[in-house]
């Protein structure tokens, strides 16, 4: 019995020692961070170190697994199975961190390191370390300040947990060209640079970048791609413009920083000393439209103080009047806010309209990969825009910064359904302080959509706006929209009401043709070129035309339910015509309307006596004078013609052809027999038309006398 107890006691003596198991001295870790503050745009920022500081009976040998888990995705970049190809988990046994050689197993937001092994040394303290943990902090949003907590879990004993690793700040606050540039006739100096460029005038708009945090702007180092870069993209650039931009910028900080000399500062080109940890920017030649990739612009050797000059600047490409430049940060102070001035040349040739350009600028590489990846660049941000670095600068109510100032005449209209554009109100936009007021105007529909536009939906400085509607296939009903005229967050934006009041649709009259005679005595026999009547109801309006088979013709006169015009002589030699009206927007139906070769038609009163007075039975016309006889329906070039003056047919005229300065009128002269019966008469007058056939006017009364 005694020996069963000794061989149990040895047993449970063994397995403890196997095991590492003290009960006096059990191995915890404490943990702990120094967090960053990391970028809120930031899709792959870097998070603080956490520590492990373990501790343990001395030779212990520790095997474990540890997980950390992050409130966002973690954005490291992985292998094809899904392991970290950058954050590290390291051992410190007292002679300096050494790799535990277990890569973490990234899954969407907790990264895992198993299987490490270390042994307690002497001291009874060891640490372990990840780094280079990174993570989507822009899932938070872009709030000014948001902390972000690891919390680790996993074999060992944690104390600590969960920990700070960040705190997200907006790290690019800036002044950019807003969301138009103004481009008019503008110089290119013949030979390039910022020296001349400045020298030459040719028209310059800033664009500042700032840190909203210091330590925001950072240099290449060996755990990321590049440096913190700037994309700056422009559109809209009007045909035959260049844009202009430095090789390199010097920062705020810098011997003399580059600046474009809108932002209260003169006009400068940057001095910076070679090797010093000031702001500097450089230009980043054959990136890609995300920012990333390329290669520096090559930058001037220093002189013999060892300050380079930054003189250097160099076109943007444009394809179809789009394009961008990317900057990316070489050197920055950690410690200091630093801001730099961008400045961007727009030339444009002499007599050219004005044009206006867009502009827009956010943290680069720009990318929407929020997630671990094999390829997605280190560092990677989303597009957004920065907000305003004028309170950071001090200079939010500085006299070279615009200011909107915005009066509107109420903004409403009542249009029927399927109505044309009108005028809903006008707005009128003035610039209050100083500088360029580049504007938008824009429409937020509370209610239908697409029915508001702008006669000029963007420019820049004083400007007046028409706000027009169009109710399109909008049902009868009130809509409502806010019209924004935005300049930018310093010249502010402001809005207003806009009511569109659709009435049910106005029922259009139909137009309808009855009929078609001569202009003369109404019978229904026209003839291509002569004068016409056209019969019928709903006629008239603004905008009335008749075409005979597609061939406008000359208006004289429109009423509603009578237009006289002249038949188009193009018809001659057909048989037949379809005569169409329009009113406005209304047609008629084709109406067939007969032609004649000729058709002589006599005006009433239409004859004139040889003394040109009106012939009538009061006033009648002497036997053996000559009457003139006003008709349509006879081609002005004339024709073969005869008149019959009571019984006596056959007379020859002494004149028949078109009507002196009277269009579509022609005259016939003839000469009154001397031997007639002094007495009211019928007067005849008859055209040869095609194959010899005569075509002849009704009976005009005549009035003779001896």
């Amino acid at each position: 019995m005694q020996s069963n107890f000794y061989r149990f006691f040895g047993v449970i003596l063994f397995l403890a020692f196997s095991l590492g198991i003290y009960a006096q001295k059990p191995t915890t870790c404490a943990v702990s961070a120094a967090p960053y503050i990391v970028h809120s745009e930031g899709l792959a920022e870097r998070m603080g170190d956490i520590i492990l500081q373990c501790t343990g009976a001395p030779g212990a040998s520790v095997t474990g697994s540890l997980n950390v888990s992050l409130p966002i995705s973690i954005t490291n970049n992985i292998n094809a199975s899904g392991y970290s190809t950058d954050a590290s988990l390291s051992v410190n046994t007292g002679s300096g961190n050494v790799p535990s050689g277990v890569a973490g197993l990234v899954t969407n937001q907790s990264i895992s390191f198993s299987g490490f092994q270390f042994t307690i040394p002497a001291s009874g303290v060891a640490s372990l370390v990840i780094d280079d943990l990174r993570a989507n902090v822009n899932q938070l949003g872009l709030q000014q300040t948001s902390q972000i907590f690891a919390y680790l879990g996993g074999t060992l004993a944690l104390q600590g947990s969960p920990v700070a690793v960040a705190i997200a700040q907006r790290g690019l606050l800036a002044t950019n060209m807003d969301s138009a540039v103004t481009c008019t006739g503008s110089p290119t100096p013949s030979s390039l640079n910022l020296s001349n460029l400045f020298a030459a005038k040719t028209s310059e708009q800033t664009t500042r970048v700032t840190e909203g945090f210091p330590s925001s702007f950072q240099p290449k180092d060996p755990t990321s791609d590049t440096g913190t870069r700037f994309l700056l993209s422009y559109s809209n650039v009007p045909a035959g413009a260049a844009i202009y931009v430095p090789d390199a910028v010097a920062g705020s900080d810098a011997i003399v920083p580059t600046a474009g000399g809108d932002l209260g500062t003169p006009a400068s080109v940057g001095q910076y000393a070679a090797g010093s940890q000031t702001l500097l920017l450089v230009r980043v030649l054959n990136a890609d439209a995300t920012g990333s990739g390329g290669a520096f612009a090559t930058l001037p050797a220093p002189n013999a103080s060892g300050v380079l000059l930054l003189n250097g600047a160099n076109p943007v490409p444009l394809t179809d009047g789009a394009g961008y430049a990317v900057y990316e940060v070489v050197a920055a102070s950690p410690s200091v806010t630093e801001s730099a001035q961008i400045p961007n040349f727009f030339a444009i040739a002499p007599n050219t309209p004005p044009a206006t350009a867009n502009g827009s600028l956010s943290l680069a590489p720009v990318s929407t990969v929020g997630s671990a990846s094999t390829t997605a660049p280190i560092p990677r941000f989303v597009a957004v825009t920065p907000p305003s670095d004028c309170t950071a600068e001090g200079d939010c109510n500085a006299s070279y910064y615009p200011q909107l100032q915005v009066t509107a005449t109420p903004l409403q209209a009542t249009v029927a359904a399927g109505g044309k554009l009108v005028g809903a109100g006008l707005i009128t936009i003035t610039d209050a302080r100083g500088g360029v007021l580049d504007w938008s105007a824009s429409v937020t529909y509370t209610s239908g959509a697409g029915w508001a536009s702008f006669s000029q939906a963007f420019g820049v400085d004083n400007a007046q706006v028409i706000v027009l509607v169009e109710p399109g296939t909008l049902a009868p009903g009130t809509y409502q929209a806010t019209v924004l005229i935005d300049a930018g967050p310093i010249a502010g934006s402001q809005s207003f009401p806009l009511t569109l009041t659709v009435t049910p649709a106005v029922q259009t009259p139909s137009v309808v043709v009855t009929g078609i005679t001569n202009a003369a005595d109404f019978h229904p026999d026209v003839a291509p070129g002569s004068l016409a009547a056209v019969w019928g109801s709903n006629l008239a309006g603004q905008n009335v035309s008749v075409t005979f088979n597609g061939i406008a013709a000359k208006l004289l006169y429109t009423g509603a339910q009578q237009i006289n015009l002249q038949i188009p002589a193009a018809l001659g030699g057909q048989t037949s015509a379809k005569v169409v009206v329009t009113a406005d927007s209304a047609a008629s139906a084709p109406f067939t309307v007969p032609l004649a070769a000729v058709a002589p038609a006599i005006f009433t009163p239409g004859v004139l006596n040889q003394d040109n007075t009106v012939n009538s039975s009061a006033n009648p016309a002497t036997l053996g004078s000559v009457l003139q006889i006003f008709l349509t329906g006879m081609p002005d070039s004339g024709a073969i013609a005869t008149v019959t003056i009571q019984n006596r047919g056959g007379l020859v005229p002494l004149y028949a052809g078109a009507a002196p300065g009277l269009l579509g009128l022609q005259q016939v002269n003839v000469a009154v027999p001397a031997d007639l019966n002094a007495t009211a008469s019928n007067l005849t007058i008859c055209l040869m038309g095609a194959a010899n056939q005569q075509y002849c006017s009704q009976p005009e009364s005549i009035a003779l006398k001896p």
